[in-house]
C-alpha cells in the first residue's frame, strides 16, 4: 500500500533532504528536483556514537570536577540578538553562537594542521564533518523561531504547538551533532580537550533548550518521531 504525504512533516524538519528517509512523504520535497541518498545506516550510526559519547563526556566531567548539570555561563551572554525581537542576553542563543565560535575555530585549526584531503580520506569522517557544518548557523535560527513562536502562543493564549515542534528538532539535532562529534573526537585525540569542550557546550544548550520548553521532549513531529 502506497503510503500518503504527511502534511506537516516539513514544519519541524532541517531541510536536509538528502539525509532524510522521509523524502516519500514530504510534498515539499516531492516540488523539488533533490534525488534521495538513503540515510538509514548513516543516522543510526550516530545514533550509536551519541550513547558512547554522552559516557565520555560524564568521565571527562567527573575528572574535571565540572557538573554537567549546571548552565555554564557563555563567552556571549552580554552580546545582543536580533533586537527588534527582544531576544536579548538569552542564554540559549549566547550559547548556540558560542557553539558556532568554536566550530568555526576547530575548523580553522583541522585545516591548518591537516589539509581538507586527508579527512576525506575517511568517508564517515567526511560525512560527520559535513553534519557539523550543516547544523553550525542552523541552531541560533531555529532557537530564535521557537521564542518567537513561544512569545506569540503566550500572548495569543494559546497552547504550546510550533514552538515545541522547533524544540524537538533541535533537540534532535543537537544529539545528531554529539553523534557527529562523537566520531570526530575518536579520530582526533591530539584535540581532545578542544572537542570535549564543544561536547559540553551542545549538552548545555540541550539542557537550556529542555529548561525553556518543557515539553519539547514529548513533542512528535508528524512523520519524523
Amino acid at each position: 500500500m502506497k503510503r500518503e504525504e504527511i502534511h506537516d512533516i516539513s514544519n519541524w524538519c532541517d531541510r536536509w533532504c538528502e539525509k532524510c528517509n522521509q523524502t516519500g512523504l514530504c510534498k515539499l520535497y516531492r516540488s523539488s528536483v533533490n534525488t534521495p541518498i538513503t540515510p538509514e545506516d548513516f543516522l543510526k550510526s550516530l545514533s550509536e556514537i551519541f550513547a558512547t559519547t554522552m559516557k565520555v563526556l560524564e568521565e571527562y566531567a567527573e575528572k574535571k570536577d565540572m557538573d554537567l548539570g549546571s548552565l555554564k555561563k557563555s563567552d556571549f551572554k552580554n552580546e545582543y540578538v536580533w533586537q527588534k525581537l527582544l531576544f536579548r542576553n538569552d542564554d540559549g542563543i549566547a550559547l548556540s553562537k558560542q557553539y558556532r565560535k568554536q566550530v568555526t575555530n576547530w575548523l580553522d585549526s583541522l585545516k591548518d594542521d591537516y589539509g581538507m584531503e586527508v579527512r576525506m580520506q575517511d568517508p564517515m569522517l567526511s560525512d560527520c564533518i559535513e553534519v557539523i557544518l550543516w547544523y553550525q548557523h542552523f541552531f541560533e535560527v531555529k532557537l530564535t523561531r521557537a521564542l518567537m513562536s513561544q512569545k506569540e502562543e503566550k500572548e495569543d493564549r494559546l497552547q504550546p504547538y510550533d514552538s515545541l515542534g522547533n524544540a524537538k528538532l533541535l533537540l534532535v539535532s543537537i544529539e545528531r551533532n554529539i553523534g557527529a562529534w562523537g566520531y570526530v573526537y575518536q579520530k582526533f585525540k591530539d584535540d581532545e580537550d578542544e572537542i570535549l569542550d564543544i561536547l559540553i557546550c551542545l549538552q548545555n544548550f540541550a539542557k537550556k533548550i529542555e529548561q525553556v520548553f518543557p515539553g519539547a521532549r514529548a513533542f512528535v513531529r508528524p512523520g519524523l518521531d
